[in-house]
């Protein structure tokens, strides 16, 4: 149940920053964005790629416990 409640965490901390991205990008116009707006952007996007590492991790081990178990039979 833990390894559950992580993933959902995760996924939904994931989905936080790439709404956050997104909105940022919806405020792009075709003249470049000036210097200060693209540091935030690229910065938010950093942080997004870093939050979808960390759901994709909790994933994994969520996968891996459906896939092997987790208990212990004697």
């Amino acid at each position: 149940m833990d390894l559950h409640a992580n993933c959902v965490t995760s996924m939904r901390s994931y989905f936080v920053e790439v709404e956050r991205l997104s909105a940022m990008l919806a405020e792009c116009t075709a003249k470049p964005l000036p210097l200060r707006k693209r540091l935030k952007l690229a910065s938010q996007g950093i942080i997004e790629h870093a939050a979808h590492l960390t759901y994709l991790s909790a994933k994994s081990l969520l996968l891996s416990a459906a896939e092997l178990g987790y208990g212990f039979s004697n």
